[in-house]
């Protein structure tokens, strides 16, 4: 590589020699046509800079205005921007070039590749006259470093100095927008654009698509995509995504279908949409159809089939994906193992939970709090609370969903000491705030162990009003162990909080009922099929063929073709059911 490096050398001294630049310089060369001259000579970034470094060591002076943006931009090409940065600004500096324009905006570029957008910020303020381009480089540099808060104030900034944007500009303003979910100031560029007769182009257009896709607000976006002439592959993405995350996962489905290419962003929208949705086969089976199409999926994709898969509960297809991320490079990635022990936990494998947890390279505070509520929904107390004394030794500091985890391991193990115990850990040593589902977990922990007037006086000690999970938790207590009085009592304020609550209509119901009050037990039931209050349909999944068919009991939804005899209360009992295959 040093001969190479000093066999190019010597080309560009032929170079400049031939150009009129001797070489060493004379006493007064036009520096920046020399350093101008080796920086479209060097045939690599790494040489061009050595070759200048050379220039330097001969004697010739500094580049000026005209060189140093070239090399600044030849040092961010090779990636070495942060290891020049500081001399360049300080040559900018000394040869009084730091408020010239071009300069100015190099520097800001530069500092922004190499991640140090406060040094970019600053050298920004500094300049004395920033034309559109340096504005639209500050502004870039904060959206391509996910600070889209500091973008939008730098455009109103923008705004204010009169400076008026150009299709760049707007476009990256807009991509802020959506990141921040900030509609009413995309509502207000696109005004802008519409009254200033700006030429809405694709990548705009695209951009507006976006924007109101990711806020739902889907009437708007396809207007704009309807009125688009040719449907690119940016602004059809949007309307897959916007579409899912709106709930209308078959209206994606039908815009993916329709998609002449299709990029792994856009088949890892609809494979998300699918498992958000609760589709957990489809996105199976298009994750499968994308592999046989040879689309190689990225990390987002894969965390998408892992949540699928979640959801399902097999086993065995919890297994084939993990075989898959191991086989494809995915297996040593942080969130990907985060997700795999969640999903291990879900369908049911522990054993395989504990194994990806124990060999992960590097863990943090999501992994430990993700292999503590695996043990909690096993039932795994002990274990959990083992693990928590391993997490602290290890220095990783518990947050509040650990401490949710914990307190349901305790509850689903009868651990009521230890409970205690994690509460007051939680408010006194890490002061972290209870929320309501702390709340809950202690109360249906204390309920369990038919502690029930610690658990009401624990709730009037709440800072923050008691919810429906918190009165839920009482009520199931009060009616396992028999307390008729409370249990109508937790009824009634699940009831204020949320009147068409079917759970707690119907136990408040059979409350009265088996104190006798027979009326007042009726009269529940009629408020509730009044007020169209129903119990929520059960239903359970069951494995057959390698697809997975839901079997519901009661509803109108159901078909008569399928019927099941239920013995309740020593009647039979006939009901309509629908067996719900997906695919």
């Amino acid at each position: 590589m040093e001969a190479h490096a000093a066999h190019h050398l010597r080309q560009l001294r032929a170079h400049l020699l031939r150009r009129g630049h001797p070489f060493p310089p004379a006493p007064h060369p036009d520096p920046d046509r020399a350093h101008l001259s080796v920086l479209r000579a060097a045939a690599a970034p790494r040489l061009a800079l050595a070759a200048c470094a050379c220039l330097r060591r001969a004697g010739l002076p500094p580049p000026g205005r005209r060189a140093l943006p070239a090399l600044l931009r030849a040092a961010r090409c090779e990636g070495e921007a942060s290891s020049v940065l500081g001399g360049a600004h300080g040559l900018a500096v000394r040869v009084g070039v730091q408020g010239d324009g071009f300069v100015g905006t190099a520097l800001v570029g530069a500092y922004a590749a190499c991640g140090c957008v406060g040094d970019a910020r600053k050298v920004f303020d500094e300049m004395g006259a920033r034309d559109v381009l340096a504005w639209g480089v500050m502004l870039d540099s904060y959206c391509q470093t996910w600070n889209y808060k500091e973008a939008l104030l730098l455009f109103g900034e923008m705004k204010r100095s009169g400076v008026v944007p150009d299709q760049l500009i707007l476009a990256t303003v807009l991509s802020a927008c959506r990141h921040t979910r900030h509609l009413r100031t995309g509502k207000a560029i696109h005004s802008y654009m519409l009254v200033s007769d700006i030429l809405i182009n694709a990548h705009l257009s695209s951009a507006l698509i976006n924007l109101y896709a990711s806020c739902v607000n889907m009437d708007m976006a396809e207007k704009l995509y309807n009125g688009m002439p040719r449907k690119d592959l940016v602004s059809s993405t949007a309307m897959v995504f916007g579409y899912c995350k709106n709930g209308k996962v078959e209206i994606a489905r039908s815009v993916f279908d329709e998609m002449p290419e299709k990029d792994v962003v856009c088949w890892s929208a609809m494979v998300s949409g699918y498992a958000q949705s609760n589709q957990p086969n489809e996105a199976l089976n298009l994750f499968k159809y994308m592999q046989e199409r040879a689309v190689r999926p990225d990390q987002v994709t894969v965390l998408s089939v892992i949540s699928a898969c979640a959801n399902l509960g097999s086993l065995d297809k919890a297994i084939w994906i993990h075989s898959f991320t191991e086989n494809n490079g995915f297996s040593k990635r942080l969130h990907i193992c985060n997700a795999l022990i969640d999903m291990f936990s879900k369908c049911g494998g522990l054993t395989l939970a504990l194994n990806v947890f124990n060999t992960m390279p590097g863990k943090n505070v999501i992994t430990w709090t993700s292999m503590i509520t695996a043990f909690a929904m096993h039932g795994d107390g002990k274990s959990a609370l083992g693990l928590f004394e391993q997490m602290k030794s290890e220095g990783v500091e518990p947050n509040e969903v650990t401490f949710l985890g914990l307190l349901y391991a305790c509850c689903h193990s009868g651990l009521v000491d230890e409970g205690r115990s994690l509460f007051r850990c939680m408010v006194q040593e890490y002061k972290i705030e209870p929320k309501h589902e702390h709340y809950g977990c202690m109360v249906d922990l204390l309920g369990r162990a038919k502690l029930l007037q610690e658990a009401v006086e624990l709730i009037e000690s709440m800072r923050l009003g008691p919810n429906v999970a918190v009165w839920g938790s009482l009520l199931a207590a009060c009616w396992m162990h028999g307390d008729l009085k409370l249990g109508a009592f937790a009824a009634k304020k699940v009831l204020e909080l949320d009147p068409q609550h079917d759970g707690a209509s119907v136990l408040l119901s059979k409350i009265y009922a088996k104190s006798g009050n027979w009326n007042d037990a009726r009269k529940v039931m009629e408020v509730m099929k009044l007020q169209g209050v129903s119990k929520e349909t059960g239903s359970s999944w069951m494995e057959r063929n390698d697809t997975f068919d839901e079997f519901a009991a009661g509803g109108e939804k159901h078909s008569e073709n399928d019927k099941i005899l239920l013995e309740l209360n020593g009647k039979l009992l006939i009901e309509d059911v629908r067996l719900c295959s997906r695919c």
